[in-house]
């Protein structure tokens, strides 16, 4: 089961029942998935830019994450380095890479 939270996050049921009481917000299922256990908090903010306080505020679904938020998820979900004119062209190198890989599996998938 999903509900979402009045502040425009989104959490989901981890019981069996669905009972939203066991619910998970958005950045603790981010942690989850990058590794993190829920005493790290403070850590999965610091990989985020977070303060320490911010990063709980994430956890407990009291801050609305935002699209720069979502975006500072995504890439170190994806491992991608800061964003620095010396890293823009790796960066680059990987953007293609994930064009290519696409073109690739849309192409086989015609077969």
């Amino acid at each position: 089961m999903v509900a979402i939270t009045p502040h425009g996050s989104f959490k989901v049921a981890t019981n069996k029942g669905g009972d939203m009481d066991n619910e998970k917000t958005d950045f603790e299922i981010w942690m989850q998935t990058m590794g993190y256990n829920g005493k790290q908090v403070s850590a999965a903010g610091e990989a985020l830019g977070f303060a320490s306080a911010t990063a709980i505020r994430a956890k407990a679904g009291t801050k609305t994450l935002s699209t720069t938020d979502r975006l500072a998820m995504s890439a170190v979900r994806a491992g991608l380095p800061e964003w620095t004119p010396e890293k823009d062209e790796e960066i680059h190198a990987l953007a293609l890479l994930k064009k290519s890989l696409q073109a690739s599996q849309s192409g086989t998938s015609d077969d």
